[in-house]
């Protein structure tokens, strides 16, 4: 068939969606360590920049505060896949990026020294952004035919993009303009999003108003009856008791936890430890983001290529084969932080390479899904993200209590090496319990004049 550029603009509103996503993760760290009082750390003589007020907590309210956004993603994500597939992506996206942007304005007008207003703004940010996720899985379900699955879940590396973007942003206008400029530049790009999304938008190819006819019936054909068009309550008791995707969601418990160890952690490891300056740090934390965006795209493309060729005929190779770099890898760089001693062209190096081995997640973790049930892939991604986010505020809580007595090397090695025991565990898991098959439950069972086979 000619090919039609438009699937290609739905690729980049889901790379964009999941900037957007953890662009509301990212700024905050960077924002928090400009609006916290360290009067107490400086040394005699040393005078803090005026970013704007500052409010002293204890380490236990940092940790509260910090975690409070993936406590309420914790909560929100099983939700959020069944409310995607019921009330879809296109309205169930909108709504939850403009109830960000208004969270977001009230924080800058709450936060006091009391800590509770502040951590109940980005709780309910936590709670909105959990439905994210299984949105963008169920347009890539819909959206992509099964030879572009690599390439389309790489655009879930969008997340990284947005990391980048945040942290190096925000510790520029942290430095230029104050902290609560952060939180205004976060709403001001929000509502952008907002009208690109509204306008381009929809929820499967047949009712897009841009895609063309001959394009919406090659995307529906390509998926050969794997996807239905209906709403039905997902299949909850065979999820939980598939051994398949009880691995899956291991494995994408240990992605995760190292992504997460350096969203929460690293702006103060390396501000703390490493002395970079603030705007330093917003720069070099983002490197290690940047290497797994891009490595992501070049894992994406590499497996879609060895598949379309018959290079490799069986996708559990893939899928098991590159945990080698999504998991082992990142695993056994972590552990190399006990040898490397205080150097940070080191330290940063090894976080570069460990996120750009984790890049592979794209075609292990966070595709697998569509292969065992596309027809629940927003139920199954939003489950395995709750248990996937709960290191983001496990990991501040164990942070925050290894940190007590001091911010320095030894501990933050500690840090580092629980990080490698996760990432190498959970992979090992995936190898042995993981599977690509299709899974009988992906069957959508509702009255036959209410289903539409996906083949037009």
């Amino acid at each position: 068939m000619k090919k039609c550029p438009y699937r290609i603009l739905i690729a980049v509103m889901i790379f964009m969606s999941a900037a957007m996503n953890y662009a509301y993760r990212v700024y905050f760290q960077i924002s928090f360590i400009a609006m916290l009082d360290r009067n107490e750390t400086l040394k005699e003589g040393e005078k803090q920049p005026d970013y704007g007020p500052r409010f002293k907590y204890s380490h236990w309210e940092e940790g509260m505060i910090i975690g409070a956004y993936f406590y309420g993603q914790t909560l929100s994500s099983i939700p959020g896949g069944p409310i995607a597939e019921q009330v879809g992506p296109w309205i169930t996206m909108l709504i939850s990026a403009l109830i960000n942007a208004s969270l977001t304005l009230i924080a800058i007008f709450v936060t006091s020294e009391n800590w509770v207003p502040l951590f109940i703004c980005r709780f309910f940010i936590g709670i909105s952004s959990g439905v994210q996720y299984p949105s963008m899985q169920f347009l890539i379900g819909t959206w992509s035919p099964p030879l572009e699955k690599g390439k389309f879940t790489a655009c879930l590396m969008g997340n990284v993009f947005g990391s980048v973007a945040a942290t190096a942003i925000t510790g520029a206008l942290v430095r230029w303009l104050g902290w609560k400029s952060s939180f205004y530049g976060m709403i001001l790009v929000t509502l952008i999003f907002c009208t690109f999304w509204f306008l381009l938008i929809s929820d499967y190819p047949t009712n897009s108003w841009w895609c063309s006819k001959e394009e919406s019936a090659y995307i529906m054909a390509s998926h050969e009856g794997r996807i239905t068009h209906g709403k039905v309550i997902p299949p909850f008791l065979k999820m939980a008791t598939s051994i398949p995707y009880i691995a899956l969601i291991i494995g994408q418990f240990g992605s995760l936890w190292g992504l997460n160890l350096i969203v929460t952690s690293m702006p103060k490891f390396m501000a703390e430890v490493l002395q970079f300056e603030l705007q330093k740090v917003g720069f070099l934390s983002a490197l290690p983001s940047l290497a797994r965006l891009i490595m992501g795209f070049v894992f994406g493309t590499t497996t879609d290529l060895l598949l379309r060729k018959n290079i490799i005929k069986n996708k559990a190779i893939v899928r098991k084969g590159f945990v080698l770099f999504s998991h082992f890898l990142p695993g056994a760089t972590l552990f190399c932080y006990t040898v490397v001693g205080t150097s940070p062209a080191l330290a940063v190096s090894f976080l570069v390479i460990m996120l750009g081995f984790n890049g592979a997640a794209v075609v292990t973790m966070l595709v697998n899904a569509q292969d065992l049930a596309p027809n629940f892939a927003g139920t199954l991604y939003g489950i395995m993200n709750c248990f996937g986010s709960t290191p983001g505020f496990i990991i501040p809580a164990i942070n925050s209590k290894i940190l007590e007595k001091g911010s320095s090397w030894p501990q933050w090695t500690t840090i580092f090496c629980i990080g490698g025991c996760v990432y190498i565990s959970t992979g090992i898991i995936f190898i042995i319990a993981g599977s690509t098959k299709l899974q009988p439950w992906n069957e959508k069972k509702m009255k036959a004049e209410d289903a539409t086979p996906a083949v037009t």
